[in-house]
């Protein structure tokens, strides 16, 4: 073949270099995005009826993410990209379940090991083993999540020295018979992985999982966790930037977090079979462990309607943050969305940000949005009381100035005492649920609870008293 003379080679380099270097038309950067302008406006119209300040989400193929968009600000005020931190509640526990995996194949976990084999801490059934952790089939109650769950203090015992509060529970039966979906088995995962690994969890997880996987900027421990801002909660309907607290030993169960590009990457991960687990231990993943749960090992399967039946997912959420992954194996695509806003009592309207996307995703229509009833009444209605409670206190103060002889006082305070008695039990069943963990995921209903516990036990006292000055007063 006879060369290009040196003179026109340098021509037509010179043409290319200048077409190169015109501008794409809008339009056509546009039309790139037009098969994902339903999904845009279908995100944005959810964003703007649950308030949600700071929105992220990607629609993602086995190579990474095909189309992404992030909107509003974080809980600092500065604008949420693709690399703003969430934190991903629950969706950390397929990430979780991904890393025993490994362990498994590895051959250095057995999927039938008893978990006290492994963690001498863990007595709460010796029969208990791995695959009943990840299956959610142990026999731990759904209560035990508010036992081990959810740390916050400074000196939060790792993984296995919360074990020991599984004791005070009863098993629902024996390991295998019964489903139960409880953040306490991935806590006694994390335990088993640190003990099998000699390492901590966010160690083994960054060699294991994210590195593999390219999930550089994965938060999974107190130091990574400082890069996040606080998270909004609902206060009164108002989202409100309070949520900052983060359980430093939680990751394997939902103190997990990232950006849009580590959850991008996870899911991309899981839509290429063989990138860390064999097709083997996916399809095992993904098959339920108890016919008729939707559970698999860490992944729900399916149990939503057409055309979302066969989808691989999970939703997620902590105390400000919200998450979730769909993974459609028959289009080869995933979806994952994260929100820096969560309310535990609109948790169908804050989620379904990510159904509805998901189904237009998958050519459908999005349903229509439920409306926050438990919210409104449990909030407004816990306020009321309370306002109600503190009038009446204010009135009854007015009422009540005179001084009294020794014996009224006596008999005021048995009175008084009788008349506190629904209110201690109310302040009992506080305790019993923890005051600390109430304030975490619902504030103003927390707030509004307290305020009518103090304004209710004022009030019995004051009441107490009122019958005896009218008494004083006939007798002067």
């Amino acid at each position: 073949m006879s060369r290009m003379p040196a003179a026109v080679l340098a021509v037509v380099l010179g043409v290319l270099c200048t077409l190169m270097s015109v501008p794409v038309p809008a339009h056509a950067a546009d039309a790139a995005a037009a098969p994902y302008a339903e999904i845009d406006a279908y995100v944005r119209d959810r964003m703007r009826e649950s308030g949600a300040p700071g929105v992220s989400y990607a629609v993602v193929g086995p190579d990474g993410p095909i189309h992404h968009r992030s909107w509003g600000t974080d809980g600092r005020g500065d604008p949420v990209t693709d690399r703003t931190p969430f934190l991903w509640g629950s969706v950390a526990k397929p990430v979780t379940a991904t890393g025993v995996m490994t362990l498994v194949q590895s051959g250095r976990l057995g999927l039938d090991d008893r978990v006290a084999d492994h963690v001498p801490e863990f007595t709460f059934d010796p029969d208990v083993t791995v695959r009943h952790l990840l299956g959610q089939t142990s026999g731990i109650p759904p209560e035990a999540t508010f036992e081990i769950a959810d740390c916050h203090a400074a000196d939060c015992p790792r993984p296995a020295g919360r074990l020991a509060d599984l004791d005070d529970l009863d098993p629902l039966g024996p390991p295998g018979t019964e489903y139960a979906y409880t953040s306490a088995n991935y806590v006694a995962l994390a335990a088993v992985v640190e003990a099998v690994t000699g390492r901590s969890f966010a160690d083994f997880m960054r060699e294991a999982v994210f590195g593999p996987a390219h999930m550089d900027g994965v938060i999974a421990d107190a130091e990574s966790a400082k890069k996040l801002a606080p998270g909004h909660q609902y206060l009164w309907g108002i989202p409100t930037a309070t949520a900052d607290e983060y359980d430093p030993h939680g990751a394997a169960y939902g103190y997990m977090g990232g950006d849009l590009n580590d959850l991008a990457a996870f899911a991309s991960a899981q839509l290429r079979p063989g990138s860390m687990l064999t097709p083997e231990s996916v399809q095992q993943m993904r098959k339920e462990t108890k016919p008729g749960t939707g559970y698999g090992f860490g992944w729900r399967v399916g149990g939503l309607d057409a055309p979302l039946q066969n989808a691989i997912w999970h939703t997620g959420a902590t105390p400000g943050y919200s998450a979730m992954i769909f993974l459609l194996p028959e289009r080869d695509v995933a979806l994952v969305l994260q929100q820096n806003l969560y309310g535990l009592l609109r948790d169908d309207s804050v989620m379904k940000i990510g159904f509805g996307a998901a189904r237009v995703l998958a050519g459908a229509e999005a349903d229509d949005a439920p409306f926050a009833t438990v919210h409104h009444a449990t909030v407004w209605g816990t306020t009321a009381l309370a306002l109600a409670l503190v009038l009446t206190t204010a009135r009854s103060i007015a009422v009540v100035r005179r001084p009294r002889s020794s014996r009224r006082v006596r008999a005021i305070a048995a009175w008084s005492l009788a008349g506190l008695v629904p209110w201690l039990l109310l302040a009992g069943v506080l305790t019993v649920l923890d005051a600390r963990r109430l304030w975490a995921w619902v504030p103003d209903a927390t707030i509004a609870l307290f305020t009518a516990v103090l304004a209710g036990t004022a009030t019995a006292i004051l009441r107490a008293v009122r019958p005896h000055q009218r008494d004083e007063g006939e007798q002067a």
